[in-house]
């Protein structure tokens, strides 16, 4: 997973900004130039750090980093709008907080008013960048299978990856002329040396519904000897979405595909000892936001502070999740077990605050302390729900082979869901976390799920 992200996303979030930084010292120099009194030096340099991070920070949390921002123009400008509001709110605050404003944070408001703008401009200049061919390579796809439609919708929806998709090859012999999810059906696999030199296909991506006297080896070895990447669909759908192709998924990908191991026993090790640190720690760093929560709940409703609900762990055994009470008590007398929904009338005033915060979560630390959960993992799911899971998805089981999270990549990237049918698309993505989880990994998603919290994401 790591390896994918430094090769495939890293690279081009890093591009965007190094032009950033670029933008904040071409700004932070023309302030420097223009500054009447003079400012020693060194104190102006800290000054500028301080606003630098402040302005990378404000840029991150409003989404201006993400691949599908940084593919998008209207995405852009809405990022670094919100970006400039944050920025001048604080620019606001430290005004009023050293009145008179020193001269220092005079110059960090002259800075920001230089940078948006350049930034702005250089933004639109990555934006051109990123659409030339020597920053792109062109895909072919083989097989205009469900498999090969997906992954055309996929390189569809992120643009910014640099995966330039011409159009099909039809695995299917008696194949016309056409279309497939708005691209153009090209040819038949027969023809695959002509099309590939023609257009200059730099990657081949194999989607046939079949592998028969159709497929072309001897071609596809002969385009790979000559310089073209050649992939499996199923790999370049998991790379370019981060998630597993669910339909028709067989047991033998999940037995000779590489990862799908999940109990080495020093990885075991190392992650049972970074959970027992990090809950410990942050039991005891977040007492007087618990304490708060507590009195906020006793305040607002009758009932228990906490709330405990039996969820299904590691293997299938159960265990007693410890959260904040967010509902009335006893909110499931009438209804019995259900999901919450986005305007649920159970929710209390103080509930829907901690939903959105994740503060409701914070007693789970407590399950991680203990053992029974981890601080990343797939999430404990109630009993009631998992008999019928079980029945629908015949991999849903799988993923009681780790223990389940506070967090967890599904819940970052596909967020809660309230019925049966959005479990296939949040499967998808358990099940690759238990292929490429790693240290690294679980990092990224504590990394993101920090930034969901502070931008009040929450269910």
């Amino acid at each position: 997973m790591q390896y994918y992200l430094l090769n495939l996303y890293l690279g081009r979030v890093a591009a965007a900004i190094l032009g950033d930084a670029l933008c904040f010292a071409a700004a932070a120099a023309a302030t420097w130039f223009v500054l009447v009194p003079p400012v020693d030096p060194r104190v102006y340099v800290a000054g500028a750090g301080v606003g630098a991070f402040g302005a990378f920070a404000s840029l991150y949390y409003t989404g201006a980093y993400g691949l599908t921002v940084l593919g998008s123009g209207r995405r852009t400008v809405k990022a670094v709008l919100a970006a400039m509001g944050l920025v001048f709110a604080a620019s606001l605050a430290g005004w009023f907080a050293f009145s008179p404003a020193s001269v220092v944070t005079t110059a960090l408001a002259h800075t920001a008013g230089l940078y948006f703008p350049l930034l702005f401009g250089a933004r639109f200049l990555f934006r051109r960048a990123s659409a030339l061919p020597r920053f792109s390579q062109r895909v072919l796809i083989i097989g205009n299978s469900d498999l090969g439609i997906a992954i055309a919708e996929a390189v569809r929806e992120r643009p910014n990856l640099g995966n330039d998709l011409v159009g099909f090859l039809s695995d299917e012999p008696s194949s016309e002329a056409g279309e497939a999810a708005g691209y153009p059906i090209l040819g038949r696999v027969a023809e695959i040396d002509q099309i590939v030199s023609r257009l200059g296909i730099g990657r081949i991506v194999v989607a046939s519904k079949s592998r028969d006297e159709y497929f072309p080896a001897e071609e596809l070895l002969a385009a790979k000897l000559r310089g073209r990447r050649v992939e499996a669909g199923v790999s370049f759908y998991e790379r370019v979405t981060g998630r597993i192709y669910l339909r028709d998924l067989r047991s033998s990908y999940l037995i000779f595909s590489d990862g799908f191991v999940s109990r080495r026993p020093l990885s075991v090790v190392v992650k049972r000892v970074l959970d027992s640190a990090v809950s410990g720690i942050a039991l005891i760093a977040v007492t007087p936001v618990m304490a708060l929560a507590a009195l906020a709940i006793r305040l607002d409703s009758k009932g228990p502070i906490f709330f405990a609900q039996e969820r299904v762990g590691q293997d299938g055994k159960t265990f007693m999740v410890l959260k904040f009470r967010s509902m009335r008590d006893r909110a499931e007398a009438e209804t019995g077990p259900c999901f919450t929904q986005a305007q649920d009338n159970r929710i209390t005033r103080v509930g829907r605050f901690i939903r959105k915060t994740r503060i409701d979560e914070l007693p789970q630390l407590w399950n991680v302390f203990r053992g029974e959960m981890s601080l990343v993992g797939p999430r404990p799911e109630r009993r009631e729900f998992m008999d019928e899971l079980n029945v629908r998805y015949p991999y849903f089981g799988l993923r009681s082979n780790l223990k389940p999270g506070v967090t967890g990549w599904a819940q970052v990237r596909h967020g809660y869901v309230n019925e049966m049918a959005g479990f296939e698309e949040k499967l998808s993505f358990d099940l690759y976390y238990m292929k490429y989880r790693s240290v690294w990994m679980d990092l990224l998603i504590l990394w993101k799920t920090a930034k969901t919290v502070v931008l009040l994401h929450g269910v």
